[in-house]
């Protein structure tokens, strides 16, 4: 068993170990708003679902000069958020969007995305991604100098209908091909779903 202390590692060394062990992770592939108004687009994959009150927790680091990362900036400005969860087809355009460019440039625009508008917030939507949750900010958490945890309450889900299973009320897993973040060692490195495996639930003794 190989052990790492994280006290006074370097925080590269804990970023790349971390990451390499704590697969796979849901990727958000998160749509707001500039301040100009343009929109923005762009994958974090320190993500999770909460599900009791309906809401998503994503972390966000900083710039090397200390700058919030631009969703966030758009995120606290603005109080609004559309939260995706890409497919397989969708992937090189997912990774594209975390290139670093300029504020206020249009990922969307700049990767031939078709948006859609959406119903209750201003960011729009990719109109191909399977999964699109439409999100307010409800809090943040300061992770002290490094990263920030944003809880975003989601007020409306969408899923596409090849996704959809009608007689569960509910997108089933199976019909989709959700990208999923791996190490980044020779990375970075995506995966999607493989072998599932359906067990009855536990019984009590």
């Amino acid at each position: 068993m190989v052990t790492r202390d994280f006290r006074e590692a370097p925080r590269r060394d804990i970023y790349r170990i971390l990451t390499s062990l704590v697969i796979p992770r849901p990727i958000a592939w998160i749509s707001t708003l500039n301040e100009d108004g343009s929109p923005n687009l762009a994958p974090f994959s320190s993500f999770m679902g909460i599900f009791n009150p309906p809401a998503v927790a994503v972390t966000f680091g900083r710039h090397r000069d200390g700058r919030p990362k631009d969703t966030h900036r758009n995120i606290r400005e603005r109080g609004e958020a559309v939260v995706h969860i890409a497919d397989r087809p969708l992937l090189e355009s997912l990774h594209a969007c975390g290139e670093a460019v300029d504020y206020g440039v249009s990922e969307p625009e700049r990767l031939g995305l078709k948006t859609v508008p959406s119903e209750l917030v201003s960011p729009l939507r990719v109109a191909a991604a399977p999964v699109a949750l439409e999100c307010v900010m409800r809090e943040e958490h300061s992770l002290g100098d490094q990263s920030t945890l944003v809880v975003l309450d989601v007020l409306r889900a969408h899923a596409r209908d090849d996704i959809w299973r009608e007689d569960l009320d509910c997108a089933d897993g199976s019909l989709w091909t959700p990208v999923a973040r791996l190490g980044s060692v020779a990375g970075p490195n995506y995966g999607v779903l493989g072998e599932r495996l359906t067990l009855d639930k536990p019984r009590l003794p």
